[in-house]
């Protein structure tokens, strides 16, 4: 029996959603994954799973990464001065017309550096060790500087403990590189094969999308009950403040390594914030950080956008 022939018409049509799916299939995925999280809200039940996909996404990330000093370049430093600037800054501002907004705005831009972030970056082609450096130095700060410094902003006597903030940072950015490092002790033909399946991490990234927007949609529109307008005025500001810490750390990163300063400032650690927020000062105040997530994963799912119609020669 002769092999069946595609005829030249289905070939270009294949052709042509292969292209299709090259550009727009990433974008569509993470849309999909938001679209769904805030839908169907059941996946919050499964959001114990985070921490566990990361861990899978950054061992991937890791594989391949060169390792050392170099990670904690002067613009690491710089991002993490820009950090607690901007989170001050924000304070300061809106103290006098709402303290409560104002103490909202601080938890939202004083996360830090997402332990996911280097994971974006390594799907945008970026330097995964310059953003690995920036999760593990703005994440250890703001362990050791916020259990001060919030109960200053905040009153009340309240404790934090830095060492069960840094440690859970610590075993999910270091428990990854550790396997990852290993790995390469196993035979040649074997690490080579893991290396392969690194573009499982996506849908891996697009299953935990969902979970944490499931997460995030559950807790603003059934766990937290705040007026409408001030839902609305701490909706803004943690646009406004995603906005600027993408923006500044583009300018931080310069022509070098605008992506990764720009990721490294502006996708943030919300989940260390959020409980933060729940566990020591009030569900309100969770809000900010919660819909910083929403806007730094509609901007990251634009940015894999752009840069799929880079490689796939569409101009932008």
């Amino acid at each position: 029996m002769s092999p069946r022939v595609e005829s030249p018409s289905l070939q270009s049509l294949y052709a042509v959603l292969g292209r299709i799916w090259r550009i727009f299939g990433r974008t569509a995925a993470l849309f999909a994954a938001i679209g769904c999280g805030i839908i169907f809200r059941a996946g919050h039940a499964l959001s114990f799973l985070i921490p566990y996909m990361i861990v899978v996404m950054l061992f991937f990330a890791f594989l391949d990464m060169p390792l050392g000093l170099r990670a904690f370049s002067r613009g690491v430093w710089v991002i993490l001065a820009a950090n607690v600037t901007i989170a001050f800054a924000a304070y300061f501002l809106l103290r006098s017309a709402n303290s409560d907004l104002a103490l909202v705005a601080f938890l939202t831009a004083v996360t830090p550096t997402a332990t996911a972030a280097p994971v974006l970056v390594s799907f945008l082609g970026g330097r995964v060790d310059y953003v690995v450096g920036s999760v593990v130095l703005t994440n250890g700060f703001m362990a050791l500087m916020l259990p001060f410094v919030l109960p200053l902003l905040v009153g009340g006597g309240i404790v934090i403990s830095s060492w069960a903030v840094l440690r859970s940072v610590l075993v999910i950015v270091f428990l990854p590189l550790a396997l990852a490092r290993l790995s390469r002790l196993l035979p040649g033909r074997v690490y080579s094969e893991i290396c392969r399946r690194k573009r499982l991490s996506f849908y891996v990234w697009v299953f935990t999308l969902y979970l944490v927007t499931s997460k995030a949609a559950t807790f603003v529109l059934e766990d937290v009950k705040v007026p409408g307008a001030f839902l609305l005025s701490i909706a803004l500001s943690s646009l406004v403040i995603c906005a600027v810490s993408f923006a500044v750390g583009a300018l931080i990163g310069g022509k070098q390594f605008r992506r990764e300063a720009s990721q490294s400032l502006g996708q943030k650690n919300s989940s260390l914030t959020i409980w933060l927020a729940l566990t020591f000062v009030s569900p309100m105040a969770a809000l900010g950080p919660t819909f910083y997530v929403i806007c730094h994963n509609l901007y990251n799912s634009f940015q894999l956008y752009l840069h799929d119609a880079n490689l796939n020669g569409i101009a932008t």
